[in-house]
């Protein structure tokens, strides 16, 4: 036996039992191998880290208060600081759908003189404990970018008015000239905040809670005359308007693409959950597909949106500003939503998945915003006033923030493959069902690679079979070696973290120590793995 052949059978041994650490081996392993090719593009596009963001809305589920606060309006420390160390990149607030009962003079000065709101979408009440100022002053504590969304609600009793939005950019950003930058000062803070991302209206396509749908006719219409003013006053400022369907962005476009920066989009994953178990596996981890799908079909019409308008040095890009998986658990004879399910294994495929396909198309994505941080769905879960852990796709987004920014690279993968009916896959929200294929062929193995600033290639790579594991064969651009990988996996895709379990489901780091990872490798059934090359 030659010694090239011994050298190779001794790396397909290292490589294989770094994957085989806590891999139960009785678990079926696909017979033929996924060939992955990393390759640099001549003109690689740079990816957008506020694809990384979250969004923060007072939703009856512990999310602001019983999340980063408590009643009493005291942060909890072990939430600040998970949030902290996540660096994340921008925050959106105060929502969502509770936008258009909000009205945000409620939440400014003395606290003891704020009302309490009845919530009349997501039910409890709105202490206004933690208004503009308080957003604002945790976002610079934290060290994230403000995003504030309008309230663009068309109920008689709630809807607030272009005035209405113009006075809350003059008390966030106004000068002491202003009458509104004087009340902010009354209040205690002299400086300017200078937020520079604002949104106009949220879903208005739809009727939810307070709010009748629009058309796109009507909502561009108003859209002009919002973005038209706004823009008049603050040029600097970054605009995002209410995306939907195809049609429905079209028409926002033609009327408005020289106004706005980003067209925002949403996005929901589904699993359901009976006794503890996600069924229709396939149908969940594979959801990422179909929202890759309505995003391409964008991708032609932001194109062409662009060039006619002269913007193709300054686009304007999709903001997925909600997304997440939701889970549904079979109660009392049905399925039912909550927040509240715990975020397993399989979240984290999901979860990556989706990040794999905004890295994949960041020439048209911005900017994506998680729905939430903490507790519903959320990265963190607090216990009591002053305690808090990892929920499983926590991992996720801290490997993603601190690996996966820099130049996209070419990531080709030729595989074993399945074919799916693209109509049965849980996702939910801006799509045109009428425009998608019955079916797709999509391989098992999905993954993204990135070139950071000091030439470091990092490549994810995540399983999507429940059942089988499979082999991988990677190649790399010539000179590149791996240094580190830190993969996620678990015999059950149904585990997940809990207060008495925190370290159940988290990255394990191998160091590679330089070996040529260009041989078979195995992954488990609904594995992560993040391996770093350097030069």
């Amino acid at each position: 036996m030659g010694a090239m052949t011994i050298e190779k059978i001794i790396i397909i041994l290292i490589c294989a039992t770094c994957f085989f650490q806590g891999f139960a081996s009785d678990k079926k392993i696909a017979k033929h191998a996924t060939n992955i090719s990393v390759e640099i593009p001549d003109n690689p596009v740079t990816i957008d880290p506020m694809i990384y963001g979250q969004m923060l809305e007072d939703c009856n589920d512990k999310i602001i208060y019983g999340g980063l606060i408590n009643k009493k309006n005291e942060e909890n420390p072990a939430v600040f600081a998970l949030l902290k160390s996540l660096q994340m990149p921008v925050v959106r607030w105060p929502a969502g759908t509770y936008i258009h009962e909000y009205d945000w003079e409620n939440g400014i000065g003395p606290k003891e003189k704020r009302p309490i709101i009845n919530c009349i979408r997501w039910g409890g009440y709105d202490t206004n404990l933690f208004g503009t100022d308080e957003f604002l002053q945790w976002c610079q504590k934290i060290g994230t970018e403000p995003y504030i969304n309008f309230n663009m609600s068309n109920h008689p009793d709630y809807a607030a008015s272009l005035g209405d939005a113009l006075n809350w950019i003059e008390y966030v950003n106004g000068s002491a000239e202003t009458a509104f930058g004087m009340k902010r000062i009354a209040n205690g803070h002299v400086d300017p905040y200078n937020v520079k991302y604002w949104c106009i209206g949220n879903e208005n396509y739809g009727s939810y809670g307070i709010h009748k749908a629009e058309t796109a006719d009507f909502y561009s219409s108003k859209l002009n005359q919002w973005a038209s003013c706004i823009k008049l006053l603050y040029p600097d400022l970054s605009l995002l308007a209410v995306g939907h369907v195809y049609d429905w962005n079209k028409k926002v476009l033609e009327r408005n693409g020289n106004l706005i920066d980003f067209l925002t989009m949403h996005l929901y994953m589904g699993a359901k959950m009976k006794d503890g178990k996600l069924q229709d596996p396939l149908y969940t981890v594979f959801s990422p597909v179909k929202a890759e799908i309505q995003i391409l079909k964008n991708a032609v019409l932001f194109d062409e949106v662009n060039r006619r308008l002269g913007r193709t040095d300054n686009p304007i890009r999709l903001s997925i500003d909600e997304w997440n998986c939701r889970h549904s658990v079979f109660e009392n004879g049905q399925y039912a939503f909550t927040r509240n399910d715990d975020r397993r294994l399989f979240d984290i495929v999901t979860t990556a998945g989706m990040l794999n396909v905004f890295i994949r198309h960041c020439a048209y994505i911005g900017m994506a915003n998680y729905i939430f941080p903490v507790n519903g769905h959320g990265l963190v879960r607090s216990v009591g006033n002053e305690d808090a852990y990892k929920s499983t796709i926590y991992h996720i987004f801290d490997l993603y923030r601190k690996y996966m920014s820099g130049e996209k690279m070419n990531v080709d993968i030729n595989g074993v493959k399945l074919t799916l009916p693209v109509q049965k896959l849980a996702v939910s929200g801006n799509f045109d069902d009428e425009l998608m294929p019955e079916e797709i062929e999509v391989a098992y193995i999905d993954g993204a690679a990135v070139r950071t600033e000091d030439g470091t290639i990092n490549l994810t790579l995540i399983n999507r079979s429940h059942l089988e594991s499979q082999k991988v064969s990677i190649e790399v651009p010539d000179g590149y070696l791996p240094v580190t990988m830190w993969k996620i996996e678990n015999d059950d895709i149904n585990a997940g973290n809990s207060e008495n379990e925190r370290e159940n489901i988290s990255p394990q780091m191998v160091n590679l120590s330089g070996k040529h990872l260009s041989s078979t490798i195995i992954m488990p059934p609904c594995g992560f793995a993040l391996i770093q090359y350097k030069k």
